[in-house]
């Protein structure tokens, strides 16, 4: 079985695009979404019709819950919050309520894969290196013994770190090149963000799963950033929104 994991898409049409163009080229049989369709960029209608159509399995991120109306915006930025209140009046009824549907992670795809946004155990919670990763393998060995490998987005930064089962030791692993999935080894993965990359790298960022293969790969994709900045600011969205894009950041 071969996966494509995509998240925080943060309703930028042309990055999805490209991404799921890129993913037509591959042999894939099911796409995975760990949430975040709109936010920040202009075209929220449109990417949540492209994922819903196209993924297997999706979950709620935290721009979802806030354009749904799901959610207290004083928890949000400035700017995220201006995206959210234009999303809110911009989208159409229909994206609404399939916004408000969304389930709420973690999600079991399969025996062995969970889907989630922010961390197993928390929706909100971000997985970065030096925070509670430890505490998101506990959760997932107490909670979903069955599962190796769990796919989280929101921090919009690729990672992947595992815990061998045997002595609980944890790693870091390097991502410019696949990783192979070890037996015995629990694993979190984060493909990155597609429509708002924050690792300095303008390219859309996503993964690929081979079971078969036992591998997990990060793919990058160029994408025309120009066009959402464009249509970022032509729909009087905050004009951060757009300078990030072409920063990566």
């Amino acid at each position: 079985m071969v996966y494509a994991v995509i998240s925080d898409i943060h309703a930028n049409s042309e990055a999805l695009r490209a991404v799921l163009a890129e993913i037509d080229r591959r042999s894939v049989d099911a796409v995975l979404c760990a949430g975040d369709l709109v936010g920040y960029n202009a075209d929220p209608d449109a990417c949540v019709e492209d994922v819903l159509s196209r993924a297997a399995a999706t979950v709620r991120g935290n721009h979802d819950r806030a354009v749904a109306g799901l959610m207290d915006l004083d928890w949000f930025n400035t700017a995220a919050r201006e995206a959210a209140l234009w999303a809110r009046g911009a989208v159409t009824p229909r994206t609404l309520e399939r916004l408000s549907r969304l389930p709420r992670g973690p999600v079991s795809v399969g025996k062995d894969v969970i889907l989630c946004h922010g961390s197993p155990s928390d929706e909100d919670e971000y997985l970065l290196p030096g925070t509670a990763l430890g505490d998101a393998f506990r959760y997932l060995e107490d909670h979903a013994p069955a599962a190796r490998l769990c796919f989280h987005g929101h921090t919009h930064l690729p990672l992947a770190v595992c815990r061998s089962r045997r002595d609980r030791s944890s790693r870091m692993l390097g991502l410019g090149q696949p990783i192979e999935i070890e037996p015995e080894t629990l694993y979190l993965l984060n493909p990155g963000s597609v429509g708002q990359p924050r690792d300095g790298n303008t390219r859309a960022s996503f993964g690929i799963l081979d079971t078969g293969r036992g591998t997990f790969t990060i793919i990058r994709v160029a994408y025309a950033f120009r066009e959402t900045q464009r249509k970022i600011l032509e729909a009087g969205l905050p004009s951060s929104l757009a300078r990030r894009l072409g920063e990566g950041r």
